[in-house]
């Protein structure tokens, strides 16, 4: 076991050595007044029930022509009740009237004062402490000064015991709390240091090894269980992108020998006009074909790393989409696939055209793409409160319900044996939800196998910039 002072362990321990000693400053200060209040406080008590007992035995003796004068009645009164405290009683003048037999250091002199009430008072005397009361009451009939006095050696000498058994308890207390403390956090936090240890063993190429899940219901669990999710996307996210770099390499592997053997075949020999714009043809189609797939490479990237500033504009998009139209329309065509839309008119938002034109050209592309011939594609584009709604629907072969949530996940394909036979590279749908969400928007998809396919944008209108210097036009079905 190693010894740290960054380990969690050690500062756990020593936050809660520090709590136990504050707590246990503050508990003994607290108990050290609160006994040394109380004990006064039931010592004065007894004073004044002191009092009140001679004042009622002097007062109520019985009148009679040989009744004894006041110092007899006091020593009598001292001789029956034999108690600790000394009693003295001056007149008013401070000539003292009697003195109780006890001990010289008990007795005090008058502190001063009127003391119609009752004075209580703590003198220092020989090494002692001494508390007493001064009273001016009336005793047999005239106004005299009453002084009780007694030690509290006894109340002090119980605090004193008090506070060196706390002071003695207490390092022996913080001790054992502190070692306590370390045992405990060390088992607490011993799934943590196995979490960590098998963590440690996990690879690249390990990804399937999962970490331990203590059975214990708290934050640990919560801890080891939200990894194992991390490590069971991690893998997964690796394997799709193994899959994608053994398709990408399979298909610049493929262009690249089509163009050199293109190449190759046409320098082989003297080839007739034809036959060299045949060769050229084929190898520009292979370049077009790498282009797409360098591209959608460099979108996947500047999602990931760069995040480009949008170039916020006004954007029509039912011009931007007529013109996505238009321009694959051909595509459409050499399927014999019928494209039709309806599209509203001043549909302004703002966003990056260039990037609002890269979205509706991969939806288009991809419904014509898995679109058999003869099929049907539409693109609608209408208003829906204060948004609008593109959508790209198609008649093809649809999408599995199972691969519905993972279809925007980047490097997917339904279809892992898919090549590039269909010039797909796994990246188009993942840049296409990542334009959409810059431009505060939101994609959704519908699919039946078999039926067909829609995907639907709702972007958020910007109208009111643009409206009033725009005349409204009517909605255009092509």
């Amino acid at each position: 076991m190693t010894f740290s002072v960054r380990s969690l362990r050690i500062r756990l321990a020593l936050l809660y050595a520090v709590f136990m000693l504050t707590s246990m400053i503050c508990l003994g200060i607290f108990t050290y007044w609160y006994f040394s209040s109380v004990l006064a406080s039931s010592r004065e008590q007894t004073m004044v029930k002191r009092e009140e007992r001679l004042i009622a035995f002097v007062n109520t003796w019985p009148k009679h022509d040989t009744s004894p004068t006041l110092a007899e009645k006091l020593h009598q009164l001292s001789v029956a009740i034999a108690e600790s405290d000394t009693i003295q009683v001056y007149d008013l003048h401070g000539n003292l009237l009697y003195s109780s037999p006890g001990p010289d250091i008990y007795k005090v002199d008058w502190p001063g004062g009127t003391c119609v009430h009752p004075c209580a008072a703590v003198v220092q005397k020989a090494g002692h402490t001494i508390r007493t009361l001064n009273h001016v009451v009336t005793l047999d009939g005239q106004q005299v000064r009453l002084s009780i006095a007694g030690t509290t050696d006894e109340h002090s000498d119980v605090v004193r015991l008090i506070r060196n058994s706390y002071l003695i308890s207490c390092p022996l207390l913080l001790f054992a709390s502190v070692a306590g403390g370390f045992l405990l956090s060390h088992r607490a936090l011993k799934p943590v240091h196995r979490i960590t240890s098998e963590a440690r063993t996990i690879g690249i190429q390990d990804l399937k090894h999962r970490l331990p899940v203590p059975k214990t219901g708290d934050e640990l669990q919560v801890l080891a269980e939200t990894w194992n999710d991390l490590l069971a996307r991690l893998e997964a996210a690796v394997r799709r992108l193994t899959q994608f770099t053994s398709d990408i390499s399979h298909d610049l592997r493929t262009t690249v020998t089509v163009m050199r053997t293109t190449a190759e075949f046409a320098l082989r020999r003297n080839r007739t006009e034809d036959d060299y714009r045949e060769a050229l043809s084929t190898i520009a189609m292979e370049c077009h074909t790498t282009s797409r797939l360098l591209d959608d490479l460099l979108a996947a990237a500047r999602a990931d790393i760069i995040q480009r500033n949008i170039e916020w504009e006004p954007v029509d998009l039912s011009e931007i989409s007529l013109e996505v139209c238009e321009h694959l329309r051909a595509n459409a065509e050499t399927k014999h696939q019928t494209l039709r839309s309806h599209l509203c008119r001043n549909a302004w938002t703002r966003g990056d055209i260039s990037m609002l034109r890269r979205l509706l050209n991969i939806l288009l592309d991809n419904a014509i793409k898995y679109t058999p011939e003869a099929g049907t594609i539409f693109v609608d584009l209408e208003k829906a409160g204060d948004r609008f709604e593109l959508s790209v629907g198609d008649t093809g072969i649809g999408i599995p319900p199972d691969a519905l949530s993972r279809i925007f996940d980047r490097f997917y394909r339904v279809d892992e044996s898919r090549n590039q036979d269909d010039g797909s590279s796994g990246l188009g749908l993942a840049i296409a939800k990542w334009i959409v969400e810059a431009h505060n928007a939101t994609i959704r998809v519908t699919s039946s196998v078999g039926v067909g396919t829609t995907f639907t944008v709702s972007i958020p209108e910007q109208s009111h910039v643009f409206s009033s210097e725009l005349p409204k036009l009517k909605a255009v079905t092509i």
